[in-house]
């Protein structure tokens, strides 16, 4: 066989960076004599395409982590509950997902780019075992997440409502890009079938696109007139993306937002005091493990009130800054944070008093065994009612007991927790529903809505699922992030349907007539498949005319198409620009001859 290094020393190569940056990132084909234009194998063309089912598993993640920033805590507090320690477990696997996406993207451009420059496919197996592993991660994200978290799905399907314009748009640009690439490879292609199923499949896709804006759900398409008001935002825990959950310092925080009201969690320490504290222990938002560091996994209802007030409910928050914008925050009040104690159930009516607002709260049954198990619904209404608060400013969650509380206190607003039929809530005289946002759909809420029932949905911190609440006509949003909303003066996205219907046909007609002429373009460059031997390399199968014409590594190598098939014509003198490397030589020999006798 002729070296590779012998042909390289005696033909004048261009060099070709782009080229060997393509093939060697890809395949780890640096060298030229390791470029082929030879088909690509079956098993390639499986990676190519396992590469893209990858690229598209990574751009649901992306999409699905994005959306779910409206539940960073809760995901964070789930982890924690498991595991036992604090960590920004949402953020590590959003970066993850990112980084993860930039390198399938630049494997998908560069088996993109082999496409388009006619060279063969070859994934190299540093990379085969990345896309495999990236593969099976995705299915077991989706199984666990499925099983631990299905409530983050329905919230997708939400936000796809507003989203859908947006992502269809985005749709069409893609689309009309690929238009290039995609048609130079069906003029190039020999494979009739091929062609039939690939202008099929792709002809079909652009149509779906095209259409999906008549069977999508489009809540912030709408007339203004027809808007809904905008839903008042009550205030969840406070503002405990800015201060420490459920403090005196949180509530007065989200105060200066204008929020409508202050929701909280009520538990019943030892001693009958009803006191603020949403985890079942004290170990995630006070320095228990300091002060009490044997009864650190107790439920914070075996505390007395006095046991209670000796804890820092504050630094933590300093600590590990759960929602990273301590930044926002100025020196002065983080002082105040380390001086927070854990507030009573009077000390959080007190604030609703003093800046007038409503209040609606979570109350925990004690355990067995606890002294106010059975009459702690009596101490929280006594403590309402001596507190001075207008009845109507009360929002009345637990179902224990309601009848009692309807009779002791009527001002009270009667308030079910989750998704109830009409008809139970009107007989038993129920004006509020307050619904985590995956239980009530938007036909749930105008339902209600006709019945003079209000909407309350729950937790919602981004501006997207707020747009989506408001169109739908939520009477209010229960929210961790009153800073981020309360100064939205539209919904997002929102659009009024003659002008969505425009926005969608001239996206619709220029995508149409950019592919078609790309199209016309791309048969203008490709008249035929044309076949550079060239460039075929050393590794790749010969194909030879006949079992008795066997050319070559030499010639294979250095055919032109200007190689014509040796004519014994050709003799010393003549022009022999044309003939192959061996077939110079010879004649180079026999001038050498000639010359000598």
């Amino acid at each position: 066989m002729v070296s590779h290094i012998r042909l390289e020393n005696t033909q004048n190569y261009k060099q070709q960076v782009c080229l060997s940056v393509m093939t060697g990132l890809y395949g780890c084909r640096w060298k030229r004599y390791q470029r082929s234009t030879e088909p690509t194998t079956k098993f390639e063309k499986l990676w190519a395409v396992l590469v893209v089912v990858c690229f598209a598993f990574i751009v649901m993640w992306l999409y699905y982590w994005v959306m779910a920033q409206n539940d960073i805590a809760d995901f964070n507090w789930f982890i924690y509950t498991m595991l036992g320690g604090w960590f920004d477990w949402f953020m590590l696997l959003y970066i993850l997902t990112i980084l993860t996406l930039v390198y399938v993207g630049i494997l998908l451009v560069l088996a993109i780019a082999h496409c388009i420059t006619g060279r063969q496919l070859y994934l190299h197996w540093v990379h085969k075992i990345p896309v495999v592993l990236v593969l099976a991660a995705c299915v077991v994200v989706v199984i666990l997440l499925s099983e631990l978290w299905r409530s983050e799905w329905v919230l997708v399907g939400i936000t796809l409502q507003v989203t859908a314009p947006v992502v269809q748009i985005v749709a069409v640009v893609i689309l009309t890009v690929l238009a290039w690439p995609l048609s130079g490879l069906w003029w190039g292609s020999l494979h009739i079938a091929y062609r039939c199923v690939a202008v099929i499949a792709y002809v079909l896709l652009l149509l779906f696109v095209y259409l999906s804006p008549l069977i999508m759900q489009k809540p912030c398409v709408v007339r203004t007139e027809d808007l809904p008001t905008k839903p008042p935002i009550i205030a969840h825990r406070g503002a405990p993306q800015l201060a420490p959950e459920n403090t005196n310092i949180s509530y007065q925080t989200a105060a200066e937002y204008s929020v409508y009201g202050f929701e909280t969690d009520v538990k019943i320490s030892w001693d009958g005091v009803p006191f603020l504290m949403h985890d079942s222990t004290l170990a995630r938002t006070t320095n228990v493990h300091e002060v009490f560091p044997n009864r650190t996994d107790k439920l914070s209802e075996s505390f007395t009130w006095e046991e209670l007030q000796r804890l820092d409910a504050g630094s933590w928050f300093l600590q590990r800054d759960p929602y990273h914008k301590l930044k926002y925050v100025p020196e002065k009040t983080k002082e105040k944070y380390k001086q927070q104690k854990i507030p009573s159930f009077q000390d959080f009516l007190r604030l609703a008093i003093q800046y007038n607002k409503s209040v609606v709260f979570d109350l925990s049954k004690p355990r067995e065994g606890h002294h106010f198990r059975h009459n702690y619904t009596q101490v929280v209404v006594d403590i309402i009612l001596a507190s001075g608060i207008q009845q109507e400013k009360v929002w009345w969650l637990p179902n224990e007991n309601r009848t009692w509380v309807e009779e002791k206190a009527p001002g009270f607003i009667q308030t079910a927790e989750g998704r109830y039929d009409v008809n139970i809530l009107l007989n038993e005289n129920i004006g509020n529903v307050n619904a985590m946002y995956s239980e009530v759909n938007q036909d749930d809420i105008r339902l209600y809505a006709e019945n003079s029932i209000n909407t309350s949905i729950y937790v919602i911190n981004t501006p997207g699922l707020y747009s989506v609440y408001w169109c739908v006509g939520a009477h209010t949003i229960t929210s961790s992030a009153s800073q981020d909303l309360y100064d939205i003066q539209s919904p997002i996205w929102h659009m009024t349907p003659t002008a969505f219907l425009i926005v969608s046909i001239v996206i619709g007609v220029a995508s149409a007539v950019c592919v078609l002429t790309i199209f016309i373009v791309q048969r203008c460059r490709h008249p035929a498949r044309e076949v550079n031997p060239e460039s075929i390399s050393l590794h790749s199968p010969r194909h030879f005319a006949s079992s008795t014409t066997k050319k070559s590594d030499r010639e294979l190598l250095y055919r032109t198409n200007e190689d014509t098939t040796f004519n014994p014509a050709h003799a010393p003198g003549k022009n022999i620009q044309v003939l192959h490397a061996v077939e110079k030589d010879e004649l180079l020999k026999k001038q050498d001859a000639c010359t000598t006798c």
